[in-house]
């Protein structure tokens, strides 16, 4: 691979490439014949389509012409096949998308590829932006432009969101059974059964609050209430609540909500919101027993905040899947607090690979194509 691309999303991006070459290989008449994926995507992944038909968009027009992303191998030729009546060309850059912008209706690929400055300045007739991540905070930077400029954004939320809830459960037993302490001994060749190394809990009848229910965390919510936790949570805007979570609360009651969970999940999407909400008042309100486990992003974390509260232990133990900065700099003192699990942005990853990913891209461009209710829109005022 000869671009460069988000080391913390690289594992996940070889993954989308080889499932991607593999789905080029469609023949053509098989991608023109009516479908019902869409359906089966909703029904699995709890996927939302738009409440109208992108073809009521005064914007809209049947795509002549659609550049995507080489920097993901095989994503051009896994696209052409579904819509065999566009014209699609590739580029491996923002500048080399600038280039051939002229004309365009639409650009698929990672979220910092399609929302770049130069491209959007030079797609003049750009209106519909397609990322092959579920976070689109290089767009929601961009959010003035794309709402004046009626550009609709599709992610790919939720996709991998009952893998990353797996993770999450497997970060609770890791801190719970205090895993972070006996893990080191066997470098060692140490046996040493002192139960005061860590704290050995366990995880039915305690409360976990999940911060951010939105596709990952009713996954990780499904799993707690499996296992005999009381889910408690926040969310940004009004749902019904579902039965396996105790009590949802709006956003603004994580401080008076956060004090008893015994394990705090954070699921959050990176917002002007959310940017730094984890910082040391934050944490002084957790119980000194209670766990912290991110999956959302690193940055909704102040990084220093979280390495001081590990240390004094105002808290008992940590585990991350995503920290900030990425990667994190060999001589952070994160990486010397004992009471800690940490993975490099990999929760999304699993045997199943990535053919979720793949079908929701083809589906969305099957149905932006025939004007359709397009999956998973993305408010870019409120980044998610």
């Amino acid at each position: 691979m000869t671009l460069m691309i988000d080391t913390a999303r690289s594992g996940y991006t070889v993954l989308l490439s080889a499932m991607l070459m593999l789905m080029g290989a469609v023949p053509d008449a098989l991608a023109q014949q009516p479908s019902r994926e869409g359906e089966r995507l909703m029904a699995e992944f709890g996927l939302r389509e738009s409440p109208a038909p992108v073809s009521s968009q005064p914007r809209w027009r049947a795509p002549q012409k659609i550049i995507v992303d080489t920097g993901v191998p095989g994503l051009l030729e896994a696209l052409r096949t579904q819509a065999p009546g566009v014209q699609f060309v590739g580029a491996g850059s923002p500048d080399s998308a600038a280039a051939v912008a002229a004309g365009a209706d639409a650009v698929i690929g990672r979220s910092a590829f399609i929302c770049d400055e130069r491209l959007l300045a030079a797609g003049k007739d750009l209106r519909w932006l397609q990322t092959v991540y579920a976070g689109v905070e290089a767009c929601a930077v961009r959010a003035t432009v794309l709402r004046e400029r009626q550009i609709m954004v599709t992610n790919l939320r939720a996709i991998s969101a009952p893998v990353i809830a797996e993770h999450v459960i497997a970060f609770t037993f890791a801190l719970s059974r205090g895993l972070y302490a006996w893990v080191p001994l066997r470098e060692q060749r140490l046996w040493a059964a002192d139960s005061s190394r860590a704290p050995m809990s366990v995880i039915s009848g305690k409360t976990m609050l999940i911060v951010g229910l939105g596709g990952i965390g009713s996954e990780v919510a499904k799993r707690a209430n499996a296992l005999g936790m009381r889910v408690i949570a926040t969310r940004a805007t009004p749902q019904q609540k579902p039965d396996y979570v105790e009590y949802v609360g709006a956003s603004s009651e994580l401080g008076a909500l956060i004090g008893q969970a015994d394990v705090v999940v954070n699921a959050l999407p990176l917002t002007a919101e959310t940017r730094g909400i984890f910082d040391a008042a934050m944490f002084a309100r957790m119980k000194r027993t209670a766990f912290f486990i991110n999956v959302g992003r690193g940055q909704t974390v102040v990084t220093a905040d979280l390495t001081t509260a590990l240390k004094s232990r105002t808290i008992a133990a940590a585990a991350l899947d995503v920290v900030d900065p990425e990667p994190l700099p060999k001589d952070d003192p994160l990486w010397a607090q004992p009471n800690l699990v940490l993975t490099p942005h990999i929760s999304g990853d699993s045997d199943l690979g990535v053919e979720s990913s793949v079908r929701v891209l083809r589906e969305n461009l099957r149905r932006y194509v025939a004007g359709e209710r397009m999956l998973s829109v993305v408010d870019v005022g409120r980044g998610y």
